[in-house]
């Protein structure tokens, strides 16, 4: 029993033991050796690419005016006015002082077809007559020079417009410097400035300088122009500086251009016309007119209507065959009417005058 319970104890003891290693903590594992560093190949910095600058995109160039004409394009509007000023101051080739200026103004409208041109200046031999006008409704012409009344036309187979100075008698614009674009008048006008090189004028500038707004319909709207040298115009020879002021205004405005209140009546009313009158003209108190009619009916015609309107024939009257004259009196006025066939009509002239 006592050799039992010693063996019991000795086991006992054994395993307390072993519990007791068994609690104590293990070594520790030994250190996994650090890995020496691979050495990593730098790659190389990239050579840094600029950025590129835009390129502006390129404008294109404005064409430099060509311009036969100022007002070529100006019959595309429905109306407008023109101011024109100019004015010369210089000597002739003996020396002699030279001046001269004109004021022209135009008017046009297209329906009714109508025109006007107003011209006045001094140093032009215009002193005299003063302001002239020009005037032209439908088929009719009227001039007026003041002191010498209206001169009316019908029918005329020629402009007589033409024979008139107008602002291309000077030329045109070739070349020039290209401004911008600005409203002149209430329209977008390409702006170019120029010197003597560009004017297309017939005079010797030796200098100049301008500048000139062109409208998009091709007429120039605006033109302005300071030059020096010779003026072959109005002067022949004169040298001396030139000043111009060109402007369009009233574009496309409405706006009447009337007969003359002067030229509204040929004759008086108590002075016949045969109906079929043409080729009209009247100008200080002398009124002439071709008919178709037989030289017997016009005859007849006159030698009736007259005595009709209280007119009673003078002394002077004649008729033959190919020619009458009749002369009428009728209050303090007297009128003389002569009638002849010319070229397959019959030409009448009435000459009133007041006694």
């Amino acid at each position: 029993m006592v050799k039992r319970i010693t063996f019991l104890l000795l086991v006992l003891t054994v395993t307390l033991g072993l519990m007791v290693v068994g609690c104590k903590p293990s070594a520790p594992a030994p250190k996994a050796p650090t890995p020496t560093p691979v050495p990593t190949k730098e790659k190389p910095t990239p050579t840094p690419v600029p950025t590129p600058t835009p390129v502006p995109t390129p404008t294109p160039e404005e064409e430099v005016p060509e311009l036969e004409s100022i007002t070529s394009g100006l019959d595309k509007l429905d109306s407008y006015r023109i101011n024109w000023n100019m004015s010369f101051e210089g000597k002739d080739e003996e020396g002699n002082p030279v001046q001269w200026t004109l004021q022209w103004q135009e008017e046009y409208t297209k329906e009714p077809p109508a025109r006007r041109i107003t011209m006045q200046g001094s140093g032009l031999g215009m002193e005299e007559t003063g302001s002239i006008q020009l005037i032209q409704i439908e088929d009719k012409t009227y001039m007026i020079i003041p002191g010498q009344g209206c001169l009316t036309t019908e029918a005329a187979e020629e402009d007589v417009f033409k024979e008139l100075i107008t602002p291309d008698e000077f030329g045109g614009i070739s070349g020039g410097q290209f401004v911008g674009v600005e409203t002149i008048n209430g329209v977008k006008a390409k702006h170019y400035s120029f010197d003597e090189k560009a004017l297309g004028m017939g005079l010797e500038f030796v200098r100049a300088k301008g500048d000139i707004w062109v409208a998009p319909e091709g007429y120039v709207i605006k033109y302005v122009l300071e030059a020096e040298g010779k003026e072959e115009v109005f002067g022949k020879g004169a040298e001396g500086k030139l000043r111009w002021d060109y402007e369009v205004v009233d574009i496309n405005e409405p706006f009447t251009i009337e007969v003359p209140e002067e030229c509204a009546q040929l004759v008086p009313e108590d002075i016949p016309i045969l109906p079929d009158a043409a080729e009209l003209s009247s100008f200080m108190g002398m009124t002439s007119y071709s008919t178709e009619k037989p030289f017997v009916e016009v005859v007849k015609f006159y030698k009736d209507e007259m005595a009709a309107k209280g007119w009673k024939q003078a002394e002077g009257s004649m008729e033959t065959e190919n020619m009458a004259m009749f002369n009428y009196t009728k209050d303090n006025r007297s009128v003389t009417i002569m009638i002849s066939p010319q070229e397959g009509k019959v030409q009448v002239t009435i000459q009133v005058q007041t006694q």
